[in-house]
């Protein structure tokens, strides 16, 4: 074979050779690309970036009242500063008239949820029991009441029909004779605790229409709140008189009306039988 043949291809595989250990040095030497790893936000840092509702009073609460929106300002705290009060969520509130509150409450503070109590709860009827106050079951003719005007917690006044010549317990029965009728204020500014809603029917809040009395729906039983000596009072009242509640009003004077303050000169007819005397009228009711 030529020698110059022999000594190309020998210079040929040198360079191969040299190429070949230069490019292993040179790939040992660079740095493994590494994956990179999403990083997520720790669940302590999600929650620093929420906020939650708070409700603030605007005014002095007092305890065994209901709340209203009026009386409350919403407010967003964010969360640290939350988590600082005690709030994990949203606090939410029942603004139900019969949800009442537990505690007295000052302006500025905050209002929670565990500061109501509802009627659901096992001692809500003896919360709203005052000291020295019984309930007492009452009642009432339901011709003149009108659909969710008088609400529990309010203060009313109760009106009686009586009359010397018969019963008038049941609101049904016509008044025959007049002679001594009358109506008159029975007892002022008593709380209602409770009142039966299901014989007065429900309307929508804008609705006001009287409630009229209907067969075999002539009367409805309220709780009231009143002090242990009258107990003996309403407990013969309601057996014997004929029983109105209207909400408590001011009165120039104690109401008191008499068959003669609308009739005019009103005396009845009388007929003489011997020594006997009669009187005749028409129904009243």
């Amino acid at each position: 074979m030529n020698p110059k043949v022999i000594f190309i291809i020998a210079f040929v595989a040198v360079l191969i050779g040299i190429y070949g250990i230069a490019d292993t040095l040179l790939s040992s030497n660079t740095p493994t690309p590494q994956l990179q790893t999403p990083v997520q936000s720790s669940p302590i840092l999600a929650k620093k970036q929420q906020s939650f509702t708070v409700w603030r009073a605007k005014q002095d609460l007092r305890r065994g009242e209901p709340i209203s929106l009026d009386k409350l300002s919403r407010e967003l705290v964010e969360a640290e500063q939350a988590f600082s009060l005690g709030v994990k969520r949203d606090v939410k509130l029942d603004f139900d008239p019969t949800v009442l509150l537990t505690s007295d409450i000052k302006t500025g503070e905050l209002v929670f949820s565990e500061h109501q109590i509802s009627p659901s709860d096992a001692s809500y009827v003896k919360f709203l029991t005052r000291p020295e106050r019984v309930l007492y079951p009452l009642t009432i003719a339901t011709k003149n009441l009108i659909n969710n005007y008088i609400q529990p917690g309010d203060r009313i006044d109760i009106m009686a029909v009586t009359s010397p010549k018969q019963s008038l317990a049941n609101p049904g029965k016509a008044i025959t004779q007049f002679k001594g009728v009358k109506a008159s204020l029975l007892m002022q500014h008593i709380r209602v605790v409770s009142i039966d809603a299901s014989t007065i029917g429900q309307l929508t809040k804008t609705e006001t229409k009287a409630k009229q009395a209907k067969e075999n729906n002539h009367e409805t039983t309220i709780v009231i709140e009143i002090k242990p000596d009258d107990i003996a009072k309403l407990s013969l009242a309601q057996r014997t008189i004929y029983l109105e509640i209207y909400p408590s009003q001011a009165y120039g004077r104690r109401p008191a009306v008499k068959m003669s303050d609308i009739i005019e000169n009103y005396s009845g007819i009388v007929e003489l039988r011997g020594a006997k005397q009669a009187s005749y009228n028409e129904v009243l009711f």
